[in-house]
């Protein structure tokens, strides 16, 4: 008699190469008879994706503004029948600066110059070539804005094993990180709005808009130069695409919602975010306290921080209702204290300076030296302990003629009517969404609208 523990599901390939699968079911509710099954064989297991799809392979740079673009990276470090990846035998791995759903930011050493660099590690493998696209679109739009002073240089991007990987120069720090463990006087927030206004206005000069200006995506380096970082959804306003990522809900400007999107997005994000700065106030993700903020509802924890009335006036402006009444990222530059004052003076946010300052006031010695530009800082920095000012060796002028897309042969940038869509929540493919994401933060609004105002 024949057990129904020995009628087990077991596959047994046939001459035409078909199958029977055998049941559990007792003989009797089947009306034939079942043989016994042969003995089982062990039998390699075969997931979605085929073996030659999970092999290695080497190390590609993919740097899209060069000719090294599909060229296998090389170092005397890197042995490439080595198991272990590149990323693994050229850099000494440091720290972890942070993470977040879909990428890492580790603080590493360069094995072969000795020198400290920041590398973005993507967590998960490519989900196809629509996803590395994707990425990729953030490399060729860092590179073609690395040129300029106050955006975040990058050294060499590279693909290995189907993940991305984004050297950059290391910064001391981001400016939220920053403002919370300093305060944040009124004269802050004016070098603050200088030095990213000249890069949102190199970018938007380019057809350009960040998406996602907030504190978090400002690096502050060792001279306290101000670096606008993280271009994983620069929209191109010259691009036929109509969708658009929308960044963080606390800096998103209202009219991103109908699908209205221009250069004023940013220069709303960046008002948003200095207001948080000098007010310490933590802003809202979403509810009714989010749309009094956008229309000028302002609650009285910021306003009674705001003596400086030029500076209340800029920032109402800067986030007013209206994405036309807003200042461009030039008009903020044209500002009075900005042109005539902030531009001339140092950074107030130089690590070297305070830590300058703090010597000077206990020994009672004179400034030193100036010094200038923005290096990676290596092992032991021999920097002069002062910082001269904000003025550049190249006008931006001089940088847009070397950047990447020269602006000369930019066709206009599309009418405010023309259909935009915009993606306000995470698609499917992006389950791993989380609240503490390093990079994005998931948007409290659970609707997608395009220009006709209908709901998808």
């Amino acid at each position: 008699m024949i057990t129904e523990t020995e009628l087990i599901f077991s596959p047994e390939r046939t001459s035409n190469n078909s199958f029977h699968i055998f049941s559990s079911k007792k003989t009797s509710h089947r009306g034939t008879t079942l043989n016994k099954p042969p003995k089982p064989v062990s039998c390699r297991v075969f997931r979605y994706f085929t073996p030659a799809a999970a092999t290695a392979r080497s190390a590609n740079a993919i740097s899209v503004s060069t000719d090294s673009y599909g060229v296998a990276l090389e170092s005397p470090f890197y042995t490439k029948s080595d198991t272990s990846t590149y990323w693994d035998q050229c850099f000494e791995h440091l720290e972890c600066l942070g993470r977040g759903s879909f990428a890492e930011v580790y603080k590493v050493r360069h094995k072969e110059d000795n020198q400290l660099y920041a590398i973005k590690r993507s967590l998960t493998k490519f989900r196809g070539k629509s996803d590395r696209d994707q990425k990729l679109k953030e490399v060729r739009f860092h590179e073609a804005l690395a040129t300029h002073r106050n955006i975040l240089k990058i050294i060499h991007a590279w693909e290995e094993r189907e993940r991305l990987y984004i050297q950059t120069e290391l910064c001391e720090s981001n400016l939220l990180e920053y403002s919370a463990e300093n305060s944040m006087t009124q004269s802050m927030i004016w070098h603050f709005l200088y030095q990213i206004s000249r890069a949102l206005d190199f970018l938007h000069s380019l057809y350009y808009v960040h998406m996602d200006v907030k504190p978090e995506n400002v690096l502050i380096t060792y001279d306290g130069i101000l670096k606008l970082c993280d271009f994983g959804i620069v929209h191109d306003l010259r691009s036929a695409s109509t969708l658009a990522q929308d960044g963080d809900a606390r800096y998103l400007a209202f009219e991103i919602l109908s699908g209205t999107i221009s250069t004023a997005a940013d220069v709303f994000s960046l008002g948003m975010a200095a207001l948080e700065l000098v007010s310490d106030y933590d802003m809202p993700v979403t509810g009714d306290l989010w749309t009094n903020i956008r229309e000028l509802k302002l609650p009285t924890e910021i306003i009674s921080v705001l003596t400086d009335i030029e500076l209340k006036q800029l920032l109402l402006r800067m986030i007013h209702s209206d994405y036309k009444i807003r200042p461009s990222a030039k008009d903020i530059l044209d500002s009075p204290t900005i042109h005539d004052q902030i531009c001339h003076m140092p950074s107030p946010f130089a690590y070297n300076q305070r830590r300058h300052e703090h010597t000077v006031s206990s020994t009672g010695g004179n400034n030193s030296p100036t010094s200038h530009g923005c290096h990676t800082p290596i092992k032991k920095p021999k920097r002069p302990p002062n910082y001269c000012g904000y003025h550049d060796e190249h006008s931006d002028d001089e940088l847009r003629s070397h950047s990447f897309h020269d602006t000369s042969r930019l066709t206009p940038p599309p009418v405010v009517g023309d259909p935009l869509r915009i993606r306000l929540f995470p698609t499917d493919s992006d389950e791993e969404m989380n609240g503490d994401h390093f990079y994005f933060r998931k948007s409290p609004l659970q609707f997608k609208f395009d220009s006709s105002g209908t709901e998808d």
